[in-house]
């Protein structure tokens, strides 16, 4: 066992590199090592991994890696993925890794072995989506299921939808597949528009069954189809996915339309569950079998491959270096991808809701800053939108860009090619600024360079590659978390709000109540009253 004084050695020695490294500038860097491209690369499975252009140098990343030593990166990920309790505050597994891992997998949770149980769910989920895909489910009136609305939020969501989009090329051509999230009441009736009632079917994703957004989407969606008069056996028009199937039975779910929300799995965590139910819909059983299998693959890799050929730890302590040292407090992502748009937002809650932390084991009380602002936008769209502050904003922002060689069709290679054009300039423009050969420049056009990037490149956009990326991100997002001292995988923070909502809302609609007032702040007491008369008006 390594003493915290140990590991605040590692910490000291790192702030103290910091000093010497920070007042180099990256074209220094790339001018003292003509290998730097290649040292300071990786090929990750299918991917490339690029951090030639962050401010690190071999010494960094000798330090880096023994923090990582220190703590038990690699231990932790074993234990994780054998079904050891690492959600300490939960006491629980976080084992999403055990949901693509192979049918003869033998892995223990409190002595029975899961494999079997998430066996079966992937073969429930195969027939159920072979059925709708084939015309063969039929809803209450025997008209063929050719809608699906997937009702669900955050982590019940974000994932699902984000890989929906990435992989439309894959999708089922005559299936309608909707997602729906907000209960605002626009959001529900533009996602039912033009939707036949006899056709359409609902997925209904929420592990505990009691998500108040989830459950008042359901509700609406239940007197949609009651109003259309043509619907009348409503269990045949609704699947639960969750963890609690007694609650969903007594919502008037069928058990046969019940799918099983393991509970060890965050729903950050959980495209590889059924909560992928509604994707495997749309690009089919063996696809979404390929999107696992990437997973897998980066799961394998992850805890096999040594440290400074691994991408996963790589990535994590960069993102470590950047904050906690190089003190930047935000990180934009930029796919140079149309499909890839859903890639920032489902970032954000995988790695804000991770490590929005300030809840620390104590032999990591070093360093103040924890976790990073993740935001970003598809590439040429945000070129003409926020690059103009990547370059010469007073804040330096490290840029992670994910670009892919090939087309979906070949025919479109040259606008391919282009995308690539445009990522590689933007991070060389990044990194090197205007160069010394343009000193006639004014002063408004100089660019001065020296602001870090990452590139993750792939070969083409598939559900096996998009699977590596989104393993690849889980596992780093961990491996920070672990090295950071906080736990990635509970959410507190979100917890208070919720209970205070529902108060709130019981007061707002207890008509009855002759008390306006209530024993709220002065602020929310005004909006309150604010709210009743605009609602009035």
């Amino acid at each position: 066992m390594h003493s915290s004084s140990n590991k605040n050695r590692v910490w000291s020695s790192l702030e103290e590199h910091c000093k010497g490294i920070s007042k180099k500038s990256l074209t220094e860097l790339f001018d003292e090592n003509p290998n730097r491209g290649s040292d300071f690369s990786t090929s990750f499975e299918d991917l490339w991994v690029d951090i030639s252009k962050q401010l690190v140098d071999s010494t960094t990343i000798e330090l880096l890696s023994d923090l990582a030593e220190e703590s038990k990166i690699n231990q932790f990920f074993l234990d994780m993925m054998a079904g050891s309790p690492v959600n300490s505050t939960e006491k629980k597994p976080a084992l999403h890794t055990a949901l693509r891992a192979p049918k003869d997998s033998k892995i223990l949770v409190e002595g029975t072995n899961v494999i079997p149980r998430i066996t079966e769910t992937l073969e429930k989920m195969e027939e159920f989506s072979h059925l709708i895909r084939n015309g063969k489910l039929l809803g209450s009136t025997g008209a063929p299921i050719t809608s699906v609305v997937a009702l669900g939020i955050g982590g019940s969501n974000l994932g699902s939808s984000m890989a929906h989009k990435a992989l439309s090329k894959f999708s089922h051509a005559e299936m309608t597949i909707r997602f729906c999230s907000s209960i605002d009441a626009l959001d529900l009736d533009q996602t039912l528009d033009g939707l036949n009632p006899e056709t359409t079917i609902f997925i209904v994703t929420s592990k505990s069954f009691n998500t108040r957004e989830t459950l008042l989407l359901m509700e609406n969606a239940r007197k949609w189809l009651e109003d259309s008069a043509v619907v009348t056996e409503l269990s045949k028009h609704f699947v639960g996915i969750t963890g609690s199937r007694d609650k969903a039975l007594n919502s008037g779910l069928k058990e046969s339309m019940i799918f099983d929300l393991p509970d060890w799995v965050g729903g950050r965590f959980s495209l590889s569950s059924a909560a992928g139910l509604v994707l495997m819909i749309s690009i089919g059983s063996d696809e979404f079998s390929h999107l696992l299998a990437g997973m897998n693959k980066i799961d394998n890799k992850t805890v096999s491959e040594s440290f400074e050929s691994n991408g996963t730890l790589l990535l994590a302590l960069t993102d470590i270096w950047n904050r906690s040292f190089l003190d930047y407090p935000t990180m934009a992502v930029i796919p140079y991808s149309s499909q890839m748009s859903y890639f920032p937002p489902y970032l954000q809650q995988l790695m804000m809701e991770s490590l929005g932390k300030n809840n620390r084991t104590s032999e990591h009380e070093f360093g103040n800053s924890v976790g990073s602002v993740i935001w970003g936008s598809t590439g040429t769209e945000s070129q003409h939108a926020f690059f103009q502050f990547l370059h010469q904003g007073t804040d330096v922002v490290p840029c992670e860009m994910l670009g892919f060689s090939s087309s979906y069709d070949h025919s479109h290679q040259e606008l391919q090619n282009s995308l690539f054009a445009n990522l590689l300039a933007q991070s060389e423009a990044l990194a090197f600024g205007s160069g010394t050969g343009e000193k006639d420049l004014i002063r408004e056009k100089k660019l001065d360079g020296n602001r870090p990037s990452t590139v993750i490149l792939a070969p083409k956009l598939t559900p096996f590659i998009l699977g590596q990326l989104v393993s690849l991100y889980e596992h780093r997002t961990v491996a920070s978390g672990v090295i950071w001292g906080v736990n990635p995988f509970d959410q507190w923070g979100v917890e208070l709000g919720k209970s205070i909502a529902i108060d709130i809302e019981l007061e707002m609609n207890d008509t009855s109540s002759s008390k306006d007032a209530t024993t709220r702040n002065s602020s929310s007491e005004k909006l309150l009253e604010r709210f009743k008369i605009f609602r009035n008006t």
